[in-house]
C-alpha cells in the first residue's frame, strides 16, 4: 500500500522546465534538484500527493517508502516567499527491489577451517497480499538452492527440529551453523521462535539446544544503497555475549559489528 501524505497539488500559470534527474531505488528514487533564481521553497509531489517541502537551495532528495515495482508521477513545484509558484519539473518513474545475486568474498587467510571464503545469496523480491512486501533469500548448497530466508512460509507453525534431520530447513540451517560456528559444539534440535519482514530488513530468531544448554541467537539480514546508488545486504549473526568467540563474523573489517556486507553482482 502507498504511503499517504495528503495536500493535493494544483499548478496554475507556471513554466515547467524539465531539469530535476530521477534515478531509481529500490523503494524510491534518488532526485537531482536544480531551482530556479527566486525560489524559496521546493515542493515534491507523488501522484499528486504532498511528500515534502525543501529550502530552495536543495540540490537533492531521497525518496523513500514507495512500493518496489512500481510507477510513480513525479511533481516539483518551486515557489517564492509568498507562496506563489515559479515554476515546475514533471515526471513519470519506476522504482526497482532488491531481487538479484550478492556476493562476499574472503579477502583474508582467516577462513574458519576452509569453511567461509566466500558467501552468495540469491534474493527475490515477494510480493504478498498478506505480509507485503520482502526478500526471499537462497543458499547454493551441493548445485542446490535451499531458502535461508524464511526457513518456514510466513504463517507456518514451526516446531523442533532434530540437528540432523533431512529436510530442507534442517539441512539449510545444519549447513549455515556449521559455516559459521567456530566451535566444537554440535546442536541436538533447534527451533524457529519469531520472524520479521519488511522490504529493507528480515530477522529470524532461533533457539539452539546443545548439551542441554539453551541458546537464543539472532540472524539477520539488511539492505541499502551506497552512495552511488550500489546495492548491498548485510548478513549478521548475534547471541549470548558469553558465546560471542564461538561465532565466525566477518574477517574482512567492513563493518564494526562483524557483519558480512555483500555486495550486489547481478540483478533479476
Amino acid at each position: 500500500m502507498r504511503r499517504v501524505f495528503g495536500l493535493c497539488i494544483m499548478f496554475f500559470t507556471c513554466t515547467v522546465l524539465s531539469s530535476v534527474s530521477v534515478v531509481q531505488t529500490p523503494y524510491g528514487a534518488r532526485l537531482g534538484l536544480s531551482a530556479p533564481k527566486g525560489t524559496v521553497y521546493t515542493d515534491i509531489y507523488v501522484d499528486n500527493l504532498f511528500i515534502s517541502r525543501l529550502d530552495g537551495s536543495a540540490v537533492e532528495y531521497e525518496l523513500t517508502g514507495l512500493q518496489a515495482d512500481g510507477t510513480y508521477d513525479l511533481a516539483i513545484a518551486y515557489r517564492d516567499g509568498e507562496n506563489n509558484d515559479i515554476s515546475a519539473d514533471f515526471a513519470t518513474f519506476e522504482t526497482t527491489n532488491w531481487s538479484g545475486e550478492y556476493l562476499w568474498v574472503n579477502k583474508t587467510d582467516e577462513d574458519n577451517k576452509g569453511r567461509v571464503r566466500e558467501f552468495r545469496l540469491q534474493v527475490r523480491t515477494v510480493h504478498d497480499e498478506t505480509y507485503g512486501q520482502y526478500n526471499e533469500m537462497y543458499i547454493m548448497i551441493d548445485g542446490k538452492a535451499y531458502r535461508l530466508f524464511p526457513l518456514f512460509d510466513l504463517g507456518e507453525p514451526t516446531g523442533w527440529v532434530d540437528y540432523d534431520d533431512s529436510t530442507e530447513q534442517a539441512i539449510c540451517y545444519r549447513n549455515n551453523a556449521e559455516r559459521f560456528n567456530k566451535s566444537s559444539l554440535t546442536p541436538s534440535r533447534w527451533r524457529l521462535t519469531k520472524m520479521e519482514v519488511s522490504p529493507f530488513k528480515a530477522v529470524s530468531y532461533v533457539e539452539t539446544v546443545a548439551f542441554g544448554f539453551s541458546i537464543d541467537c539472532t540472524t539477520s539480514f539488511t539492505f541499502f544503497l551506497d552512495e552511488d546508488g550500489g546495492r548491498h545486504v548485510s548478513f549478521l549473526i548475534t547471541g549470548p555475549s558469553l558465546l560471542r568467540s564461538f561465532f565466525f563474523y566477518s574477517p574482512n573489517g567492513e563493518s564494526e559489528d562483524g557483519a558480512f556486507i555483500l555486495d550486489a553482482v547481478s540483478a533479476d
